[in-house]
């Protein structure tokens, strides 16, 4: 019995797990601008948008700005960590597509990508 509930337990977290992961399609299916991007800070979707300029931080924070150039940005893209290898050159004057939460950084739209998933033909970029 012990044997069998420890199977379906097992079962059951790892069809929640798959099921929990989204293909590229998928999350980025329905898309938007970020023109009226404040009215969906706290929800998760996708933007896509020009890159119009960008600003290295550190090494592992660099921020890109959609729909224009800073200070009149629509929205922040702050790509931070290891794990995200993209060269912004390469994105600058391009629609790139972008998937996370909009949140709101010193009242300005943000979204923070620290996972390559959240950047849409990623390849393009690196």
């Amino acid at each position: 019995m012990k044997y069998w509930l420890t199977l379906a337990t097992g079962l059951f977290l790892t069809v929640g797990s798959i099921k929990a992961q989204t293909t590229e399609a998928e999350r980025f299916a329905k898309q938007q601008s970020s023109k009226n991007i404040s009215a969906q800070v706290g929800k998760k979707f996708a933007v896509c948008d020009t890159v119009y300029d960008f600003r290295i931080v550190n090494p592992t924070t660099m921020l890109l700005n959609l729909g224009g150039r800073y200070p009149h940005q629509n929205l922040t893209i702050a790509i931070k960590g290891d794990s995200v290898k993209v060269k912004p050159a390469l994105m600058k004057g391009k629609s790139v597509c972008f998937y996370g939460e909009v949140t709101l950084f010193k009242d300005r739209p943000e979204m923070v990508v620290t996972a390559p998933e959240q950047i849409m033909d990623i390849k393009k970029y690196q």
